[in-house]
């Protein structure tokens, strides 16, 4: 098991990464905190998966509730809040209390929301089950639920005790879920270590068939370049946007479908193509390593109707994204594959123009 330690300003917490690990949560939460009360929230699927186990561990003296919510990111509403606070309320759960996010990046996202605003806050543990959560979305504390006219538009910063990421449950995720989570992989390797994005260059299928070797080494170097940047910037106010590469294009693309038939790792490779083609547009990437990023991108399989490709509206949605500093478009962008730059003011000629690489 790997221990990768998060640093930020008030609060240090770690991050455990290996294979068959679940059945450690409680004797590693006894070291952090004790409670008499815990939620487990979490969906139908990734319960019937994993949940007995994930309970059996606990006392039979703790107050133990299970929460589900539905799949997918509708599940990030104000009406499924409203419906996980009953629940708490209705279990009559205390400022002591414990919720434990046992599943994806939507999971992890809705229940540290909850946990940051039921009572004004209480315990946090982050159990991530898929790629993109166990990479990226479990890690840094950024939680929240979408509006209708954004993605992650209301939210919170809420660090959790620890983060929990068991290998083994990558073995049973749909191929659409390893797509989703290799999106926020490769964007490590595009803005922050060229070699990283050479050992997913050459492993590529490897991971798409889910090699349980090749999974846990981008699992364990993704999550340190993720704790590393929220050690230096946790509440997003300069370094940490740089995670967002590829996600100002996804975003608007992911709010114009309705949260529905695209999923957010899907988006985001759709988005770093955009990113990418962007900086064709402008002259400020080499050919090389246009090519190259765009070959990588390409073998990754993602399903939309291009037909519904409106850049316009695209670039219009993409204003209300939260990089957007006096209504001008903060784009993440490479000086060269493997080191990253910002764009205070992206062009919005280049960025319809962008956009339309993915009609074709």
């Amino acid at each position: 098991m790997k221990t990768i330690q998060v640093k930020t300003p008030g609060y240090t917490y770690p991050v455990y990464i290996g294979e068959n690990i679940l059945q450690k949560l409680n004797d590693l939460l006894q070291q952090k905190h004790k409670t008499r009360q815990t939620a487990v929230i979490t969906s139908k699927n990734i319960d019937q998966l994993y949940g007995d186990e994930l309970r059996n561990n606990f006392s039979r003296e703790i107050q133990l509730v299970t929460l589900h919510v539905p799949d997918g990111e509708t599940a990030k509403s104000n009406e499924i809040v409203q419906r996980l606070y009953t629940g708490l309320l209705e279990n009559k759960f205390e400022r002591s209390s414990l919720i434990i996010a046992l599943g994806g990046g939507v999971v992890g996202d809705l229940a540290g929301f909850i946990a940051a605003t039921y009572l004004r806050g209480i315990s946090l543990v982050q159990v991530p089950t898929t790629i993109l959560a166990q990479v990226d979305s479990s890690i840094g504390g950024k939680v929240g639920i979408n509006h209708p006219l954004g993605k992650n538009l209301i939210g919170a910063f809420k660090q959790p005790l620890l983060v929990l990421a068991d290998t083994r449950t990558l073995q049973t995720l749909p191929d659409a879920e390893v797509r989703c989570g290799l999106g926020e992989v490769i964007k490590y390797g595009f803005i922050l270590d060229r070699n990283f994005f050479d050992y997913i260059d050459k492993n590529l299928e490897k991971a798409l068939l889910k090699d349980k070797k090749v999974l846990r080494q981008m699992a364990e170097i993704s999550a340190a370049a993720k704790a590393d940047v929220v050690t230096q910037d946790e509440k997003e106010q300069n370094l940490r946007m740089i995670l967002n590469y590829g996600h100002t294009f996804g975003h608007a693309l992911e709010t114009d479908l309705k949260f529905g038939t695209l999923k957010h790792g899907e988006a985001v490779i759709l988005g770093i193509k955009c990113a990418l083609q962007y900086q064709r547009l402008e002259n400020s990437l080499s050919e090389e390593d246009y090519e190259l990023g765009m070959r990588v991108l390409n073998r990754i399989p993602v399903f939309y109707d291009r037909s519904s490709i409106n850049p316009e509206k695209l670039a219009d949605r993409m204003l209300l994204d939260k990089k957007v500093k006096d209504g001008k478009i903060r784009l993440i962008l490479l000086e060269k594959i493997g080191q990253y730059r910002i764009e205070p003011n992206g062009n919005r000629e280049k960025i319809i123009k962008a956009f339309d690489i993915l009609k074709n």
